[in-house]
């Protein structure tokens, strides 16, 4: 009961979070964009930003990774972070960071792909495809 307390919590807490990111972003405030995914990122990943940032995509998904069993809800939120960062990096001119976050972005949900069902697995697929039609 606890633990599905904290997940919908972090779903609502992260879920606020990406749309005050994609507003920002929008609005061509991209450090401010940056700054809440920070924020995001370290509240998904349990770490300080600075390991999170140094991590591929597959250690991000280690992270996530409890006693053998990914979490897929926070692994597709973790991805959509990593994809609105990578439009703030772009908005900010740092375009190799944008395409880093990207990749990072990719091997989250490559990874969360065999773990996910129903409508996460749609959200998944989805969000590949997306990636794909963009590069």
């Amino acid at each position: 009961m606890y633990e599905r307390d904290y997940i919908m919590r972090l779903i609502t807490q992260v879920g606020q979070m990406l749309r005050a990111m994609l507003h920002a972003v929008r609005e061509h405030r991209a450090d401010d964009s940056l700054e809440i995914a920070r924020d995001a990122v370290e509240a998904l990943v349990d770490t300080d930003i600075a390991l999170a940032d140094a991590m591929t995509g597959e250690g991000l998904v280690t992270f996530l990774t409890a006693g053998g069993a990914l979490d897929v809800v926070r692994a597709r939120l973790l991805a959509e972070v990593l994809l609105v960062r990578a439009d703030a990096f772009d908005e900010a001119g740092l375009h190799e960071r944008a395409d880093h976050e990207r990749a990072r972005a990719r091997e989250v949900l490559e990874s969360t792909t065999p773990y996910a069902d129903g409508e996460d697995a749609e959200h998944v697929e989805r969000m590949l495809a997306d990636l794909t039609e963009s590069e």
